[in-house]
């Protein structure tokens, strides 16, 4: 009943129906009566007395009814009728346009430049001509996180025009189910009666998501406690051309390494999948390196039928720094998902900082002397980590922000600048690898390192291992824990010598809210990593504060016990990791072994980097250490469209860094000077922000999908602009009736003046018993 009312709160008013009441009581309060001789013939007779009660009755209702008037007309009551289409369609309106920004919006079945998107924005063009001078609209570009385009809404139908013909071209994903709830929010705090969503979409089933009722349900739920139940228009732009043809596709690219070293080769793969084709389809696919097309190394694949086929390419880098790769298919009916992108460091050697914890007069029984000499030896005369070795008591910030790895080497304890320090060398970026020995003490790392369980330490010290004597072949490594990329190629079935190493002793380490697995069964590494994979792995930006977030544990190698013998975790922007055993040959065999050295540099490789810091998913913010004499105002980000963003830098006692807060195109992100200074060659810092490639999915939403989104009315799917016109004017009309209250109540107003003249001029007295 109170969804009739604008300002239910209004109908508090109704208690001022006592009012007259109250002065009816009161008047009728007994006066001194002195009698004389002539009184008997004025009194009433006993029908006069009745009559004068009535009235009296009837002016108290009459008054009664004037409060109730007002206080209705004030809650702007109203109704919905298809008669009363005329007059609502004069009403001022609020509405809400949406535009589909996905990729699929960008389907052009005849290559003539006319896709859903331009049919979409020119629909909206001429749906805006339709509506009245007051009415109030606001615009959507509906991705995968909805993106309002105005600052708020406006009564100016250019102003509306200039931002529809201003949105970007579509890409990516989009969530159609939190546009229309961001939609329903913005009408929340409307004023006008008339309350309108205009969705203007290709109808594509990923979209939807049509079969989650706990999605539709919370919508219907918002929905529900909108005190004006705003109407929902979908309208179709594809012309139900959309997915009419064949649609070839690149996967996201995948990097052997996302930081390398100069020279040295980087692989990059990905896959063409085909659908819609119901023959093998010969395609070409094409080279980028920074936005530079290398047409000599372009290659040409046949699909099958609507199947898929993998590609790979390997370049090698001549200049240091960021880099970015594309691969980008020859011109089909979808331009959005003929390309990826992915961006790449490269480093003249990676400055990784050994910190010995057992150093010694004798280097060769230091605990970092194998893995020194293990880093020295790489051929030619520029290696490709350039260590440094230091002891525990000589750490300070200074070692560490010269270095991308740190290395803590059978370390025995931390002082607290030390913690601090490695924290916040961690949260920024770096990486972290603990290597345990005789030497760790199990106390300290238990009740500094692990404290609360949100610590840099991935795990919890319980007690170390002595490989048993019954145990023939010894503990080794279970060679299919080796499941990562970088583990794969030390395999026994690949000709890895790495599981040969022998352990003979090793700290066995608990990760917090993990079952054990039994022995010669470990959980896979990979699913760990999807685990993992489950929680955000960036800072969020909040309040200009970014939140520290820690990642589940991966076991990323086990012994044949069962024991993790390779852990690592999330934490902050960086990743921590901690070698259960040591690197020396106190407690193994493995730097006997040929893969000590290429096993040695994959570790520390895939540590340097954190997984997302240059290739992201969108929406992610984008960080960059930079030097803190930078000024931000001299720099710029320029999006996937070559626009402008402005830069904020964050400064810490730590480290510098320049952020972006919202990428919500897909594609290639630069960091770069605004002007580019004389005579000199200014290299770009790139970023590669990747969309959920199931968008390449066309299917549409069938009759029977669209019949249960649109079941109680909760939306109407149009399929032209006239149909729409012609249903949201008339067929679902609303009016305010405060107007025709107050009508009555003049009509009431004048009726009470009218009794009061009456009674007083016939000489009214309130009767007495």
């Amino acid at each position: 009943m109170l969804n009739l009312f604008l300002n239910p709160w209004m109908l508090l008013g109704l208690t001022g129906i006592l009012l007259p009441v109250i002065a009816h009581l009161l008047s009728r309060k007994k006066y001194d009566q002195v009698d004389w001789g002539a009184m008997q013939f004025l009194e009433l007779d006993n029908s006069a007395k009745r009559n004068v009660r009535l009235e009296e009755y009837l002016l108290m209702l009459v008054r009664m009814g004037i409060v109730a008037l007002v206080a209705i007309a004030m809650a702007r009551p109203w109704i919905g009728s298809d008669w009363l289409g005329v007059i609502a369609s004069s009403q001022p309106r609020d509405v809400i346009l949406i535009i589909d920004g996905s990729c699929s919006m960008g389907w052009d079945e005849k290559l003539d430049g006319k896709t859903p998107h331009i049919r979409a924005q020119q629909l909206a063009r001429e749906f805006l001509a339709t509506l009245r001078t007051g009415d109030a609209v606001q615009v959507i570009d509906a991705r995968e996180r909805p993106q309002i385009v105005l600052p708020e809404s406006t009564r100016d139908p250019y102003r509306v025009k200039e931002a529809i013909h201003d949105l970007p071209p579509p890409a990516g994903s989009a969530d159609l189910l939190a546009a229309l709830r961001q939609g329903m929010k913005l009408l929340a705090a409307g004023t006008s009666l008339t309350r309108e969503v205009v969705l203007f979409s290709d109808l594509q089933a990923l979209s939807w998501n049509p079969d989650d009722e706990t999605l539709w349900k919370q919508f219907d739920d918002l929905r529900s406690q909108s005190p004006i139940t705003p109407n929902l228009w979908i309208v179709d732009t594809s012309g139900g051309e959309l997915g009419r043809g064949p649609n070839f596709s690149l996967e996201k690219l995948q990097l052997s390494r996302e930081l390398a070293i100069l020279g040295a080769p980087v692989r990059i793969t990905s896959k063409v999948k085909a659908s819609g084709s119901d023959t093998a389809t010969t395609r070409k696919v094409f080279l980028e390196i920074d936005e530079r097309r290398l047409n000599d190394r372009a290659i040409q694949i046949k699909i099958p039928p609507n199947g898929e086929i993998g590609v790979e390419f390997e370049y090698r880098f001549e200049t240091p720094g960021s880099h970015l790769i594309s691969l980008v298919l020859d011109e089909d009916h979808l331009a959005g998902d003929n390309r990826a992108d992915a961006a790449v460091t490269i480093t003249e050697s990676l400055p990784v900082l050994l910190v010995d914890g057992d150093r010694q007069t004798d280097p060769t029984k230091s605990e970092t002397f194998f893995s020194l000499a293990a880093l020295r030896s790489t051929e030619g005369d520029q290696a490709w980590i350039k260590a440094t070795v230091i002891t525990p008591q000589e750490l300070t910030i200074e070692h560490l922000k010269a270095t991308s790895v740190t290395v803590m080497a059978n370390v025995p304890t931390l002082n607290e600048i030390s913690r601090k320090g490695l924290r916040q060398f961690v949260a920024s970026g770096h990486s972290l690898l603990f290597t345990l020995g005789d030497r760790v003490d199990q106390r300290h790392y238990q009740s500094i390192l692990a404290a609360g369980g949100d610590e840099i330490f991935p795990g919890q010290l319980e007690e170390i291992v002595t490989e048993k004597e019954a145990d023939k072949r010894g503990v080794r490594i279970l060679n299919s824990s080796l499941e990562l990329p970088w583990l794969q190629p030390f395999r026994s079935d690949r000709g890895g010598s790495l599981p040969d190493a022998r352990w003979s002793r090793w700290w066995k380490v608990s990760i917090p809210n993990q079952p054990a697995d039994p022995p010669g069964q470990p959980r896979p590494a990979a699913a760990n990593a999807q685990t993992a994979a489950q929680k955000p792995l960036l800072p969020s930006i909040e309040n200009d504060e970014p939140s520290l977030l820690i990642g589940a544990a991966i076991v990323e190698a086990r012994l044949t016990t069962g024991d993790p013998l390779l852990i690592s975790r999330r934490y902050g922007s960086g990743t921590t990791a901690v070698l259960t055993s040591s690197l020396d040959a106190d407690w193994n065999t493995l730097p006997a072994k040929q893969d000590y050295v290429p096993f040695l540099h994959e570790l520390l490789f895939s540590l340097a980097v954190p997984p997302t810091s240059r290739n992201l998913s969108v929406n992610s913010p984008l960080l960059l250490a930079v030097s803190p004499e930078l000024n931000p105002d001299a720099y710029q980000f320029l999006n996937p469209a070559h626009q402008s963003l402005p830069v904020e830098k964050r400064d810490d006692e730590f480290q510098s860094k320049v952020l972006l807060r919202n990428t919500p195109s897909p594609g290639p992100y630069q960091f770069l000077p605004r002007s580019k200074p004389s005579q000199q060659i200014v290299r770009a810092e790139y970023f590669a922000v990747n969309f959920d490639r199931q968008e390449s999915d066309l299917t549409c939403l069938t009759e029977d999908q669209q019949t249960t989104l649109a079941a109680e009315d909760r939306m109407r799917f149009i399929e032209n602009l006239p149909d729409l016109q012609k249903k949201m004017f008339t067929e679902s009309s609303r009016t305010e009736v405060w107007w025709l209250l107050l009508y009555v109540f003049l009509g009431f107003l004048c009726l009470e003046a009218w009794m009061t003249r009456r009674m007083v001029l016939g000489g009214y007295s309130a009767p007495t018993e």
